[in-house]
């Protein structure tokens, strides 16, 4: 009798001997061990190197922080460019604490450093010249949106401090909810008081539960001593350029949606409030009660009397509503007079508003649209020969000698209407030396970018400077950092799987740290590209992962993973050798024999039914990979995460020619994409985010429109409610932390007899972390598959 593939996909295999290996596939065991890189900084003198080294990710102490807990398997390096001397290393020998790095002091004598751990996280302090640590009794803020930690000088260290033991949102996401619900068990099994959340809506929505306000601290590093200025919600803090003031944003009031207005899924959910700080004095100045503010702006001109931020209303639309302001360094207001001119917003993919400005010399420069819809930089009072077309959405400022150029992707421009090319290259930084998060990214200081070596291929300069050329970049190389001497560079090296981190410099590489080199044995298979027609009959292409070993004419059992919206130009990464996609890993699959197809699938705009047609766009790349040999196409699995998993079971209501379904964490029925998550349900001093899950149906992926406009489009759309038609086997699975989505499609199969199973992760996210659960879920697909597409020499 067949022993089960679950059986053996769970049963605990023996080291494989690095010497003398036969290429081998992927499995769930090299999945589960892989080491990964985090931040690279050098130094702001260019004498360090500071490495994040991720640990082999099945050796964490807990799993607690979810898809934070690469930051508990985080080893923090720092090497001597010279190498004269051994590297210093913060590490944990059993991983239960993990070490990020943070900024380098301006003279990079220091670094701020952070210690994790399964319910911490605490604020240390590097001396480079000692190795020496010194930890500090604080819980920092650690934010996507903006800049919490900031060098003030050498010696003093500016940063928004939470309560004390209350770490980041990011890390307590997850055991928070578990410490919740087991209280309000308690409370309720005592009959003494109430195990109720209340989260109100309307009128009284401010009257919810609130958290402690976070502090923002100066602290001297040489004596230890803080001083606690003032006090709010901040996630986002810049400090101007000669350290006296630091511009702070915080989330104030709830905002609930406009009924009258779409939903987008990044519309913020309370206001974000701007504040002034006065650092020597701590007075605190409000220059914009009244303002909602949009994140991703807060720039400081490089003479530090003043900064550029942007604001609507709370009531009003940042697109149409919204101004640019100038704040003076003594808390003073000012609107951008742009006349006819209107704020160019750009939106990310989720939505959230983002107006780009930056600084010629003293005088502003933003993004504006001007009457005939034309892109273009401005200055208030521009004359329209002064205008500056944009030609890159990328393009960004960069301050040389005082005044404005433009980066774009061949080079640095002069900043005028023509904008002659002045330097070829692009323009790096040393890595991660502040921590600003998507800030930088958006509108990054003109000072800053102005100080960033040019990089040309393997050729370093200053922007006013002559190159210094290295020898070329392997094909597989890619820069991670640049010195701020413009003499060497941080490089990752890639090669099927394993990689190394190297210092390049005139002398030579150096390697630093050298990552997964037990997967020089590995076969990864062979990636194909797989070109057909879309609905409309544009050119699409789908792209094939091969088993290893696969041979001409084999024509496999084929696995097409499913995600609307995709339609990659290239290979993607998930199907090349290196990849480490913890869920529905493409390479474990094919390690097990069968051929994967990642199907190019572009959404159509406006749109109502994501899913329309869904089935015959899949079966047209299937058998456009039968035409090619390479697949059958009547041995057909669908798999699929989150909105492919939503994809695959609108396919499979729309055709009985898939023999088999997998779908995680999607959503059958979209009107519980209405619903809030389990962590705010049982935490509602982090907010109210309905309007979040809102506009995920309504403007996001989903873009069907208004629920209460259109309940009828949210049911057309909704594979529950085509039960009757699938009979597809279906393996349905979700986790208790995410919305439980799947269960009412499960009794509606169940009830009808159909081939289904429920499989439900408890202490997990819409994506997973604990090594036991994954090996479980990989080992559950694989056995799926095997039941009823068929083992895949069958």
């Amino acid at each position: 009798m067949r022993r089960s593939l679950l059986a053996l996909a769970l049963a605990t295999t023996a080291a494989w001997p690095v010497a003398a290996q036969t290429p081998r596939p992927f499995s769930i065991d090299d999945l589960l061990a892989h080491e990964d890189i985090g931040t690279i900084r050098i130094s702001p003198d260019g004498v360090w190197v500071s490495i994040e080294h991720q640990r082999p990710y099945d050796q964490a102490g807990s799993y607690d922080l979810s898809t934070m807990v690469n930051a508990m398997l985080t080893d923090l390096e720092v090497h001597r460019v010279a190498q004269d001397r051994a590297p210093i290393r913060l590490a944990a020998p059993g991983h239960e604490a993990g070490h990020l790095s943070g900024p380098f002091s301006p003279d990079g004598t220091r670094m701020a450093v952070f210690r994790v751990t399964a319910d911490d996280l605490q604020l240390g302090v590097l001396t480079l010249a000692t190795g020496e640590t010194a930890w500090y009794p604080f819980t920092p803020e650690m934010s996507q949106f903006g800049q919490t930690v900031a060098w003030r000088s050498p010696t003093e260290l500016v940063f928004v401090a939470r309560p004390r033991h209350d770490p980041p949102v990011a890390m307590r996401v997850g055991f928070k909810v578990q410490k919740r619900v087991e209280q309000l068990w308690r409370t309720a099994a005592s009959g003494h008081g109430a195990s109720a959340v209340y989260i109100p809506s309307g009128q009284t929505r401010q009257s919810r539960t609130r958290a402690e306000p976070s502090t923002l601290i100066v602290l001297d590093v040489i004596t230890g001593t803080p001083r606690l200025l003032a006090q709010g919600e901040w996630f986002d803090l810049r400090l101007s350029p000669d350290g006296r003031h630091a511009a702070l944003l915080e989330d104030a009031e709830d905002l609930q949606p406009r009924p009258d207005r779409p939903v987008r899924v990044g519309d913020p959910i309370r206001r974000r409030r701007l504040s002034l700080v006065e650092l020597d004095s701590g007075q605190v100045h409000d220059p914009l009660p009244d303002q909602d503010l949009a994140m991703y702006l807060m720039t400081w001109s490089s003479a530090s009397d003043a900064f550029i931020v942007f604001g609507r209303n709370p009531d009003g639309d940042f697109d149409e509503d919204g101004h640019f302001w100038t704040v003076s360094s003594n808390g003073r207001a000012r609107p951008l007079d742009l006349g006819p001119l209107k704020p160019w917003i750009q939106r990310t993919w989720d939505g959230v508003a983002i107006p780009l400005a930056s600084w010629n010399g003293r005088q502003p420069v933003v993004q504006v649209r001007t009457a005939d819809g034309a892109r273009v930089w401005a200055s208030p009072g521009s004359a329209w020969s002064d205008l500056i077309p944009v030609k890159e959405p990328s393009e960004r400022i960069v301050e040389i000698n005082g005044r404005a150029a433009i980066q774009r992707a061949d080079g640095v421009h002069g900043f005028t209407p023509d904008g002659p090319l002045l330097a070829r290259g692009q323009l790096r930084d040393q890595g991660q030396t502040h921590d600003m998060g998507n800030p930088a990214r958006w509108n990054p200081s003109p000072r800053d970018m102005g100080q960033r070596t040019l990089v040309e291929q393997a050729c370093l300069s200053r922007l006013s400077g002559t190159p210094a050329c290295l020898t070329p970049l392997d094909s597989d190389e890619v820069v991670l950092a640049a010195s701020p001497h413009a003499d060497f560079l941080v490089t990752r090296y890639s090669n099927q799987g394993e990689s190394e981190v190297r210092l390049r410099s005139a002398r030579g590489i150096k390697p630093l740290v050298a990552l997964n080199e037990e997967w020089s044995g590995i076969d990864w298979g062979r990636v194909v590209p797989v070109p057909h027609p879309g609905p409309g009959g544009e050119a699409l292409t789908s792209w094939l992962l091969l088993p290893p070993g696969a041979g001409p004419g084999d024509r496999l059992p084929v696995v097409v993973e499913v995600y609307p919206g995709t339609a990659p130009r290239s290979a993607p990464s998930a199907l090349l050798p290196g990849g480490t996609r913890m869920q529905n890993n493409p390479a474990v699959i094919a390690g097990a024999g069968y051929a994967v197809l990642i199907v190019s699938l572009p959404l159509t705009p406006g749109e109502r039914r994501p899913a329309a047609g869904i089935a015959d766009r899949i079966l047209v790349a299937v058998d456009a990979a039968g035409d090619l040999g390479l697949v059958d196409p009547k041995r057909v699995a669908l798999i699929g995460h989150s909105f492919g998993g939503y994809g695959v079971l609108s396919a499979v209501a729309q055709s009985d020619r898939f023999r088999a379904v997998i779908a995680s964490n999607g959503y059958p029925d979209l009107s519980l994409s209405l619903q809030l998550p389990p962590f705010f349900r049982v935490a509602p001093e982090e907010g109210v985010p309905v309007g979040q899950m809102i506009g995920w149906g309504e403007t996001g992926q989903a873009s069907i429109g208004d629920f209460a406009a259109v309940p009828g489009a949210y049911f057309e759309a909704s594979p529950l409610y085509q039960v009757e038609a699938i009979r597809t086997p279906a393996l349905l699975i979700e986790s208790d932390l995410d919305n439980q989505r799947m269960g009412t499609l499960f009794s509606a199969l169940y009830r009808r007899n159909r081939e289904a199973g429920l499989l439900t992760y408890f202490g997990e996210g819409h994506t997973y972390a604990s090594p036991g659960n994954l090996r479980d879920l990989h080992a559950r697909i694989l056995d799926w598959l095997a039941r009823y597409l068929g083992p895949p020499s069958g």
